[in-house]
């Protein structure tokens, strides 16, 4: 009897000290993901979070404490179930300053710990107006964490602060859901109050919100400002300017482009440059916004030059900037090179993401994604005395169809290799004086230095008999003894017939390779 009853009291022992030990238990706070402005609420506030994976206690809630800039302490604001992940404050005054939220885990009675401050962006209410750029310059307070009451910034959330990263939102009024992105600055890392230009257009109202892009991937917005530059005597720009395409010819470059008509603008320029490097120039100035085309008879066809078009706020009591610019176009410029027995065909790239369209003597060839080609269907042109290669690039933007067509570059060749068709064995006159060729003498005419190839050559007769053979070598003049003079091989003359040959070529410099089989008259005149 006196162990069961020893036994129960150490059971209930147990019991109590684990009762005491779960009622002060210290849970860590829980990790705040994002404090964010929820958009055209009039200020409303979300905390979002998840529980800390450190927290061995028995949770039963969660405390969202908000800071008072009145007493400068945060006010308990709301103790939420243990599986709530979120909450969102009504009337919150996101949209009148920063916002600073803190949490704490619950598990029973004891108290925990606070978890960082995390502060809202907040986008400033005043919004300052350049009506001769069009721009408004947007400021904003960025999104921080901070460390419990002293707001001070540790090395932690140094590096969370420093890595959140920004974009400036513009949506055309009125903003309903989903809202209408009408344009963005791109995403830009900041450390404290920051600003930037924002384009508007002229009587346009806008809404402005700040998005924050966290390290951890969520995203917190700002409150949202409402702007309009106002201005009667302010003359619109056009919403676009398209610079569909340019088209490169023997004597200019042809430009054709469309002015949206709905501006007010009386000023615009053709402008060039010759590298993206280098600064756009205005080569063309003219007032009406109908006008379309513009040829360029000022450029070096063999060069290559970039374009683009701009609509200038010309107004009296501004400084005269640019409103509006197209998309810039480049010109194309092809070179051909005879690489025996090829033709390389190369040009320079298209600005935009393009496809190119190859066309060869007047028609077109193949598609290609790269800016090179190479021709190899040169000898084939040359059996059929073809020796004139003439080639035109059409450069297409492959979303736009913004185009760029290059001039036709044309490449005329001499037939490499000449074999005549009749010798007589009998006439030793010159039949060709650009050679010194005589009459009686057969052998491949070769253009070009004689040392600069070697060939072999087979004279056959009709029987297929070999009667005649020889190879004059490389970096060797040609002599008397490598030519067929209608003898056999035995140096008999041999009587009027056709007789068959095969010749084979290499190329000295290109390692190229001739070769061809023929037939060839012996005619006595």
């Amino acid at each position: 009897m006196k162990n069961i009853t020893q036994t129960v009291l150490i059971s209930i022992m147990m019991i109590a000290s684990a009762t005491i030990a779960r009622s002060q238990c210290l849970p860590p706070p829980p990790i705040i993901e994002c404090v964010t402005v929820v958009p055209n609420t009039g200020g409303n506030v979300t905390v979002r979070w998840h529980g800390n994976p450190e927290d061995t206690c028995t949770t039963t809630g969660y405390e969202i404490y908000k800071y008072n800039y009145t007493t400068q302490q945060f006010d308990f604001l709301i103790l939420t179930a243990a599986a709530t992940t979120n909450y969102t404050e009504i009337n919150a005054n996101g949209n009148l300053r920063s916002q600073i939220y803190r949490m704490t885990t619950k598990a029973g009675h004891a108290g925990n710990e606070h978890s960082e401050n995390h502060h809202t962006v907040f986008l400033n209410p005043v919004l300052h107006y350049d009506p001769c750029k069009f721009t408004a310059r947007v400021s904003w307070t960025p999104y921080k964490t901070s460390y419990r009451d002293r707001f001070e910034i540790r090395a932690d959330d140094k590096r969370f602060n420093d890595s959140v990263k920004y974009q400036v939102v513009g949506y055309t009024a009125p903003p309903y859901s989903p809202f209408n992105l009408l344009n963005a600055v791109a995403l830009s890392p900041v450390a404290s109050d920051t600003a930037v230009d924002f384009t508007m257009i002229v009587n346009q109202n806008y809404l402005f919100c700040i998005k924050a892009y966290l390290p951890n991937g969520d995203v917190s917005y700002s409150n949202v400002r409402e702007g309009m530059i106002e201005g009667s005597n302010i003359p619109a720009a056009p919403l676009y300017i398209k610079l569909d395409s340019l088209v490169s010819f023997d004597t200019h470059n042809h430009l054709h482009f469309e002015i949206e008509n709905s501006t007010q603008m009386t000023k615009f320029q053709v402008e060039r440059c010759s590298s993206l490097d280098s600064v756009f120039r205005a080569i063309y100035t003219f007032s009406d916004k109908n006008t379309t085309v513009y040829d360029d008879n000022t450029c070096d066809v063999n060069k290559t030059y970039f374009y683009r078009v701009t609509a200038f706020n010309n107004i009296t009591h501004c400084i005269e900037t640019p409103a509006t610019v197209s998309d810039t176009l480049n010109s194309i410029i092809p070179v051909a090179i005879y690489a025996n027995p090829n033709i390389i065909v190369s040009w320079n790239d298209f600005i935009r993401d393009s496809v190119y369209y190859l066309h060869r003597n007047g028609q077109f060839w193949m598609m290609l994604d790269a800016a090179q080609f190479t021709d190899m269907d040169v000898q084939n042109d040359f059996n059929n005395n073809i020796y004139d290669f003439c080639y035109r690039i059409v450069a297409i933007d492959r979303i736009t169809n913004f185009t760029s067509i290059s001039r036709e570059y044309c490449k005329s060749l001499d037939k490499p290799v000449t074999i005549p068709n009749a010798i007589d064995p009998s006439n030793t006159l010159k039949s060709n004086t650009e050679t010194g060729r005589r009459r009686n003498q057969f052998a491949p005419i070769v253009g070009g230095n004689e040392t600069d190839y070697e060939y072999h050559m087979i004279i056959f007769n009709r029987w297929n008999t070999v009667i005649f053979e020889t190879t004059k070598p490389m970096n060797a003049p040609i002599s008397d003894k490598h030519f067929w003079k209608g003898a056999s091989a035995k140096g008999n003359m041999l009587p009027e017939d056709t007789y068959l040959y095969y010749v084979k070529i290499i190329f000295k410099n290109s390692n190229q390779i001739f070769e061809q089989k023929g037939t060839v008259s012996l005619i006595y005149q």
